[in-house]
């Protein structure tokens, strides 16, 4: 059967597909080389019309080619730029695409793992127990330090507002004795006496005896 019907010609197997990025790149190439040809036809149809702008027949002909030939290449580089115009285009949109699916892959990744934080730290109801348990907390550290700052030398019955208004009296009775000019305020026992002007030390009043003046015999 081999040798009647030949074997299948094997295909080569093709290679990758060129992307977007390489079309346009051959595409700005070949609108370059058209854009070489068209400014080579437009020399020529100068030289070929003379400096003087008169040309003979021979010339001329030359000339309309040229001007034939620059057409047409203007054709096919219009032509080319429609289809790198259409090739830029789909490309955008790939790189647009590329960009989307970028961002749901770390929007996704970014869920997943902002799930499995809040999940360490539990649901709503453990967050309200814990903040319920520290307000506890805090109530039982406000008792105790006011148990510990409890002062034990002031006496049962002991009222502050009593002792403000007796407080008060005494300074108004000290007040009319100044006016009086009669002063009760007597030195507490603890403190040492205070000497009375009059009575110096003994050193004090030697001191402050005059020198003998020698007597001229």
């Amino acid at each position: 059967m081999k040798r009647l019907f030949g074997t299948a010609k094997e295909v080569a197997p093709k290679g990758p597909a060129p992307s977007l990025s390489d079309a346009s790149a051959r595409i700005d190439t070949r609108v370059e080389g058209l854009d070489a040809k068209i400014t080579k036809c437009d020399e020529d149809i100068r030289r070929y019309m003379g400096a003087q702008g008169r040309a003979g027949p021979q010339q001329k002909q030359l000339a309309l080619q040229c001007m034939k030939r620059k057409k047409m290449y203007e054709q096919q580089r219009d032509q080319i730029l429609g289809t790198q115009y259409n090739v830029d285009c789909l490309l955008g949109a790939q790189e647009q695409a590329d960009l989307t699916v970028l961002t749901v892959e770390a929007m996704t990744a970014g869920h997943q793992d902002l799930k499995e934080r809040y999940k360490q730290i539990g649901g709503a109801a453990d967050i309200e127990r814990l903040m319920d348990n520290m307000a506890d907390l805090q109530d039982e550290i406000s008792d105790i330090n006011e148990a510990v700052s409890t002062s034990y030398v002031v006496p049962d019955g002991f009222d502050e507002a009593s002792f403000e208004a007796e407080f008060s009296a005494l300074e108004e009775e000290l007040a009319m004795e100044r006016m009086a000019g009669v002063s009760s305020v007597s030195r507490p026992a603890y403190l040492p006496p205070v000497p009375s002007p009059s009575a110096a030390p003994p050193e004090a009043a030697a001191e402050a005896l005059p020198e003998e003046v020698p007597s001229r015999g």
